[in-house]
């Protein structure tokens, strides 16, 4: 199991650790590991990954954008970053304060004023009060037009972290346990030499002019060769123990310990097969909070175990068990993520987070006391939001000249950066991981000719989806059939299908111009239809006001309803909101009623207000989730009784807002649900006491989404245009994606939505370092700013998802294919970049009548691509290195918030905790 447990302190002479330190082991073995809270460890993936979180370089850097300075609550400085992608009205916002970069996406309904007006342009203060914490500013900051600041903005976002990464790598003989000893070793046998080589490729350090890790490449003074290597768009330079310098009078190894020891992540590679002889605190450093150790195994291939510094945040992916691995190159990919996660994670302790706070604290206050002065600020620095995308006040003479300046100095420190390695725009990958689709990646389904928008579906058995639109109801079958079964046009505006039941709730009419009526008949209501009749097209020729026969009793003026079924042969509940009220019925067979079966109704619960969603959640205690129009309550549905309000005291800030979905992860002892309003996602786990929030465990989306599902261990936020995806055990990002016309249609089972962007979109643009700097930037500046221009890093994400990637042949795998991204020919040059495709072509692609009326494009994500469940373990009993050094003092969760506390690390442990010292 995993625990945060004290190892015993060093007994050697001069240890540096008065106090041990704790560490956190993976083997395999751990619950959480055995749960895949980061998915499979076949498909590892890349958390936070640059090319998706550092905003300002791809969004804002080379483009015309406002900075703005100011103070908040509490009188700290602060600087905003705004800029509008393409000519829809798109707004991306970026505030940086000492805590970090807080990110939002802002469509275009964000901040209409509804109506089927025009959108507004939105105010400074408007932007400000999507930020947490930022609801509330004082004074309007100021614009700052100063073109050099971009240089200082940038640099406030390489507070983040590194794009590049340096890796030690340590060999551990027989016998040795001390680092002194390891780093002693002159040579190692064949597989220490055929580990290294699987790492990356040999270089030769002198003259080489890509990222050196700290070591000389003029004098040979740290060696004349290393290990360096290029994966998923990051380059990696590995300090190798061998390949220091060796000094046979200094017995601590100081030149070899001077590189190795101030990495915070280390490969300790072992003849040791049972990994019970390395003990982390061994290592003397400070700096070191991540061991990877790695011992080939005779006849079974690569074994990993890995230590983390009790502080650092869970990462992932999580190991395989047993944590063996068979293919050299599965095994490769997967250590260097582990590897990269794990030094991203590393940045949120304390050790390198309050480093990382006092630095952003003392650049964003030099930049305030630069840029705010009264004489230093000019009078357009008043000047709307607006007027920057318009062209900027001036649109000719002074002000054109201004504007040029600006894309000019923007354009030029972002070729720079590229050109220096210093991006994230390198996305050539030479790992396994290039070739393999990523678990997310939409696929079409199918290409439907429809004459009207979709509004909702549901999935049904043997691969079928029963789809709603303005005209019809439709079944579609992946193999190409479509068959009308109802015609309810304008009417349906929920489906849900149950075992015996298909359930409908029908509004108004929809008619020209965006209104509606209710016609003769009056047919509002929800309706239940016997789901063989449907499927068999029993209703498909009956009109609504033939049908009034199947509408639910009371349910007239039915706005939103809910169901929960218990699996198969269990009871389903249904809840249906009706005003401030809320009627809770059974799903029961009745062999004498014309449908053969009814819902039988229980009680009714009265609300505050009228709600505008309810969910049903199961569990010790059944609890349904209500959201209002600017809050959320939980109640008991047993007894009627609010468990938990969102306007209580403590809560009254950040806990208010629209509800979006209400999510239940764990098993059904777990009362551990995720409430999604606004930007956030807010844990809550009912107990006997009522609802503990576990607020530490938020986290932000960057816009507020329209819809969110949880495909274990990922979470989906689909909002207009955009598509992020989340890890639930830690809120990590693993991707992002801008996909016009976005809309969920379901994602119970699998996941099915619909998008009208074409799958591939041409690059307007590609870098070309042989050009000189200021034909790049004539180059640039000559073409038009649009959805898609200036920037071939932005908006998409990497090329080796693409097609073409996805058939090279398998020797880019090899070592022959690493040394060709390092050849003579690329040396002073970085590979092209290209937009990955956010979803996928059909496989068989249909030709379709012109007149056949709107072609809806339907993608789906199949469950079982997400779920960590696909992944095929075996049962082993747990390391000897538990019983070695460990003692096991903790009990298996039984519920899903404990097992996530196991990961995320609590308050107190990371402090130091009060464990016992073995």
């Amino acid at each position: 199991m995993r625990s945060y447990l004290q190892l015993s302190a060093s007994s050697e002479p001069g240890a540096l650790d008065a106090v041990a330190r704790r560490y956190r082991l993976e083997n395999g073995n751990s619950l959480g590991e055995k749960d895949e809270l980061f998915g499979p460890p076949s498909a590892p993936v890349l958390e936070n990954p640059e090319f998706q979180t550092r905003w300002y370089f791809k969004y804002f850097l080379g483009k015309m954008h406002q900075n703005y300075i100011g103070v908040d609550g509490s009188r700290e400085p602060y600087l905003l970053s705004v800029v509008q992608e393409g000519g829809a009205g798109l707004l991306r916002a970026i505030l940086f304060n000492k805590m970090g970069a807080h990110k939002i996406y802002l469509p275009p309904s964000a901040w209409s004023s509804g109506g089927g007006q025009a959108p507004t342009r939105p105010t400074v203060k408007q932007i400000l009060s999507q930020f947490p914490a930022m609801e509330r500013v004082d004074k309007v900051p100021r614009e700052i037009t100063c073109a050099e600041l971009q240089k200082d903005v940038l640099l406030l976002e390489e507070q983040e972290g590194s794009v590049n990464f340096k890796i030690g790598v340590m060999l551990m003989k027989a016998g040795q346990k001390t680092d002194d000893e390891m780093l002693s070793n002159e040579e190692g046998d064949e597989k220490w030499q055929r580990f290294i080589s699987l790492l990356g490729d040999k270089v030769r350090l002198r003259g080489w002019n890509r990222f050196r890790g700290g070591l000389d490449v003029k004098g040979d003074m740290t060696g004349s060769h290393s290990i360096y290597t290029m994966h998923q768009g990051h380059e990696i330079m590995f300090h190798v123990s061998t390949m220091l310098p060796f000094s046979k009078d200094n017995k601590q190894q100081l030149e070899r310990k001077r590189h190795i020891g101030n990495d915070i992540v280390n490969i300790v590679f072992t003849e040791d097969s049972v990994h019970n002889t390395f003990n982390p605190q061994c290592v003397k450093s400070h700096f070191t909070h991540i061991f990877a150790v790695v011992s080939e195994v005779e006849g079974e291939g690569y074994k990993l175990s890995v230590y983390s510094d009790d502080t650092v945040p869970p990462f992932g992916p999580s190991l395989p068990c047993p944590p063996v691995f068979n293919d050299p190159q599965l095994f490769r990919d997967f250590l260097l993520v582990k590897l990269m996660n794990g030094e991203k994670a590393a940045f949120q302790t304390p050790t390198f987070a309050l480093k990382r706070q006092r630095t952003l604290d003392s650049l964003i206050r030099d930049i305030y006391a630069e840029h705010c002065s009264d004489h230093k600020v000019p009078m357009l620095s008043r000047r709307a939001l607006s007027d920057v995308w318009s062209g900027g006040a001036g649109a000719s003479g002074a002000g054109a000249a201004r504007t040029e300046h600006f894309l000019h100095i923007g354009q030029a420190l972002k070729l720079d950066a590229v050109l220096r390695g210093d991006a994230p725009t390198s996305f050539a990958s030479t790992g396994c991981g290039g070739s393999r689709r990523a678990p997310w990646e939409g696929r079409v389904w199918r290409a439907a000719p429809l004459p009207a928008t979709p509004i909702c579906a549901e999935q049904m058995s043997e691969g079928r989806l029963l789809l709603s639109t303005t005209s019809n109801t439709y079944i579609l079958e992946e193999s190409g059939t479509t068959r009308v079964v109802l015609r309810w046009e304008g009417c349906v505006r929920t489906a849900r299908v149950t075992e015996r039941a298909g359930l409908f709730r029908v509004g108004a009419r929809m008619i020209a111009g965006g209104g509606s009526t209710t016609g003769g008949a009056g047919g509002a209501g929800l309706y239940a239809l016997p789901v063989q009749e449907l499927c068999a097209g029993a209703w498909a020729m009956r009109p609504l006001q033939d049908c009034k026969h199947a509408r639910l009793p009371r349910t007239k003026t039915a706005h939103y309803f809910d169901l929960l079924e218990t699996g198969e042969g269990g009871k389903t509940t249904l809840a249906v909101a009706i005003g401030r009220r809320v009627m809770i019925m059974i799903e029961e067979s009745k062999t004498e009623n014309e449908m053969g079966f009814e819902y039988v109704h229980i009680k009714d619960i009265q609300l505050s207000e009228s709600p505008i969603l309810i969910k049903l959640m199961d569990g010790e205690v059944e609890i349904m989730v209500v959201g209002y129009k600017h809050h959320w309550e939980v109640l008991d549905t047993s007894t009627a009784q609010s468990i938990k309000r969102a306007e209580n005291s403590e809560d009254s800030g950040p806990r208010r807002g629209t509800l979006v979905n209400a999510l239940r992860i764990g098993d059904e002892r777990d009362g551990q649900i995720v409430l999604c309003y606004n930007h956030t996602c807010h844990f809550e786990r009912l107990t006997s006491k009522g609802l503990e929030s576990d607020g530490e465990y938020d986290f932000h989306w960057t816009t507020v989404p329209a819809a969110v599902v949880c495909a274990f261990p990922y979470i989906m936020a689909f909002a207009e245009d955009l598509l992020e995806i989340r890890l639930v055990a830690n809120g990590s990002l693993v991707h992002a994606a801008c996909i016009p016309g976005l809309k969920l249609l379901c994602g119970r089972k699998d996941i099915f939505y619909v998008a009208c962007a074409p799958e591939y979109v041409p690059l307007s643009r590609e870098f070309n370092p042989c050009l000189s700097l200021h034909d790049e930037l004539v180059k640039q500046m000559s073409k038009q700013s649009g959805p898609y221009s200036v920037d071939e890093d932005e908006n998409h994400d990497r090329d080796y998802y693409s097609p073409s990637s996805r058939t090279a042949p398998s020797e880019n795998n090899s070592a022959s294919s690493r040394s060709s991204s390092i050849s003579s020919e690329q040396e002073n040059m970085r590979p092209p970049l290209q937009r990955m495709a956010p979803i996928s072509p059909p496989t068989s692609p249909q030709v379709l009548p012109e007149n056949s009326g709107r072609c809806v494009r339907i993608y789906k994500i199949p469950q079982s691509n997400l779920s960590a469940g696909a992944y095929q373990r075996q049962s082993v009993s747990a390391d000897q290195v538990v019983t070695s050094y460990f003692s096991d003092r903790c009990r298996r969760p039984n519920s899903m918030r404990q097992r996530l506390a196991e990961l995320r690390l609590d308050s107190k442990s990371r402090g130091g905790g009060d464990d016992e010292t073995l």
